[in-house]
Order: structure tokens, then C-alpha cells, then sequence
């Protein structure tokens, strides 16, 4: 049985994630807090500041220590290159019941920072 609820807004993504451009190159989100549960987030075609304001819900078990973000690019639908990724410890959600804050993308060794993402949490322990 699932230890609890996560709920997760994924809010906006801030500082242009291709360092060429000052737009986002067609972002699509992956959340997970486990590789067989996957969300996608929608993708924005070359926006300065791409707002997602979408929500998504996964039970938390107990082998779940981390959300898991990844952005890609989107080519015509298919998954294109990683751009960043980040990792998020569930473990103060768990233990304060919420979480905001903005999170940075980090790409290859040498790319530390691929842009921001806006992202809001809350949790709720389910009864035993």
C-alpha cells in the first residue's frame, strides 16, 4: 500500500535553457517518481517564459525517495535531446506537507545551469 499523495504543480520555466537563443527550445517536461509512472507536460514552441500551470498526482511508496524532472526538446512529438534535469528529495514535502521553490536544470558536466522550473508540491499521508 502507498505511504501517501504527492501532488505536484509544475508552475513555469525562467532563463533560457539554449544559451544561443533567448527562448526555450520547444520544453517538454518528464515527471517521475519512479521509472515506470512517467507524466509529460506539454510542449511550448520557442517561448521566452513557458507556463505550464499543470498538476499531476502519484502515490508515494516507500522505496520513492526522489520526484525526478527531466526537460527535452520535442521533435515533432518524439523525445529529442535531454536539455536538464533535476532531483528533487521528497523528503521535506513528507516531513512539512508542502514545497515551492524554484528548482535548477542541470545539464551535461560543464553545463550547470540549463534554466529554472517553478514547482509546487504538497503531500498527504495516507491512513494505516
Amino acid at each position: 500500500m502507498a505511504q501517501g499523495h504527492l501532488h505536484v504543480a509544475m508552475m513555469e520555466a525562467a532563463k533560457p535553457i539554449d544559451k544561443d537563443t533567448v527562448y526555450f527550445k520547444n520544453p517538454c517536461l518528464e515527471l517521475y517518481t519512479d521509472e515506470k509512472n512517467k507524466t509529460k507536460v506539454s510542449v511550448f514552441r520557442d517561448v521566452q517564459r513557458p507556463v505550464w500551470n499543470e498538476t499531476f498526482d502519484f502515490d508515494v511508496w516507500p522505496n520513492n525517495e526522489n520526484l525526478h524532472i527531466n526537460v527535452h526538446e520535442n521533435n515533432e512529438g518524439k523525445k529529442g535531446d535531454l536539455i536538464g534535469s533535476a532531483q528533487i528529495s521528497l523528503d521535506d514535502v513528507i516531513k512539512n506537507g508542502h514545497f515551492e521553490n524554484w528548482i535548477k536544470l542541470t545539464g551535461f558536466p560543464g553545463d550547470d545551469n540549463q534554466g529554472d522550473v517553478h514547482i509546487r508540491m504538497t503531500y498527504e499521508q495516507k491512513n494505516q
